[in-house]
């Protein structure tokens, strides 16, 4: 967890719940609005447990992180992802829709709402993703500009 600290983690859970629920503080199920209020002096530990929160194990040539179920107004698994990208204490945030799972077939019954919704949510990832950096709050996209304008 090394520079991962609550002051980083609370500035970008008050920017995702804003964005995703835009009718305000009353609107988010009191288990995720608990992650509007983080401060720098709440201990870390205690925003890493569950239910909201849940691991994200190490992958191959990648870092561990968490992901947080914090949902949005129209889709309870909108989640918060933050990975130690290199393993050295970069951690990157982004928005992860949660909605491929769906059924993808066009005939069925569902498609055009899901399609919708997908949309929707790939919408809403980009306006999150945006208010972080806006905000200072480093995401994958930030990330890869800044190599690359490195390399340039």
């Amino acid at each position: 967890m090394k520079g991962l600290t609550t002051a980083l983690l609370g500035r970008a859970c008050r920017i995702f719940l804003d964005v995703a629920y835009p009718d305000g503080e009353d609107a988010i199920p009191p288990l995720k609005r608990a992650y509007r209020h983080l401060t720098a002096d709440t201990p870390l530990e205690v925003c890493l447990a569950g239910p909201v929160c849940q691991a994200i194990p190490p992958r191959e040539g990648g870092g561990a992180g968490y992901a947080f179920r914090l949902g949005c107004a129209s889709y309870p698994h909108l989640k918060m992802q933050v990975v130690d990208c290199d393993n050295r204490a970069t951690w990157v945030f982004s928005v992860n829709t949660h909605d491929t799972m769906l059924p993808s077939d066009p005939n069925h019954p569902d498609a055009p709402a899901i399609k919708k919704l997908q949309e929707s949510n790939r919408q809403l990832k980009l306006e999150i993703e945006a208010a972080w950096e806006k905000e200072g709050v480093l995401t994958f996209n930030k990330l890869l500009r800044d190599q690359l304008d490195q390399m340039s």
